[in-house]
């Protein structure tokens, strides 16, 4: 019965999941259910979850996000670490992200998703960096127009 149950919650969750276009949402969504149902979770449902988030990770980077989006991606993703370290309280949830972990430490696809987006984030990061500062230095300028009036 606990089969049955934790594998519809899975296609709900793979349903939720797809008709969320915002990654910010997705990640909520996910961060969600692993703080209901983390310590319920088996190998396959930890790598699924990896690889989402990973796949998250990337989508997010590469929209070109502003200062603020980034501000609220990281605090997300601090939730998501709380949700992991509540669900790793149960051992056997703890063995099932370890077992996970080795698949996907294994995995060239997973590793080419987890480079690509550290690089997509160095980018994103830089840019949102140089485009406040931009932002900065017009109203500056603005503001020394308006002093010589």
């Amino acid at each position: 019965m606990r089969k049955v149950l934790f594998g519809l919650s899975a296609i709900l969750m793979c349903v939720l999941l797809a008709s969320c276009g915002n990654p910010m949402s997705r990640l909520e969504s996910i961060v969600d259910d692993m703080t209901e149902n983390g310590k319920e979770y088996d190998s396959d449902q930890w790598e699924s979850v990896l690889r989402d988030v990973a796949d998250l990770q990337l989508s997010f980077w590469e929209s070109e996000p502003s200062s603020a989006d980034i501000k609220e991606f990281d605090k997300l993703g601090r939730s998501f670490e709380k949700a992991i370290d509540k669900a790793m309280k149960s051992k056997k949830s703890l063995k099932a992200f370890e077992k996970a972990y080795k698949a996907l430490d294994k995995d060239k696809e997973f590793k080419k998703l987890i480079k690509d987006g550290e690089k997509a984030e160095k980018k994103a990061r830089k840019a949102a960096k140089k485009s406040a500062k931009d932002e900065e230095d017009d109203e500056d300028e603005e503001d020394e127009e308006d002093d010589d009036e």
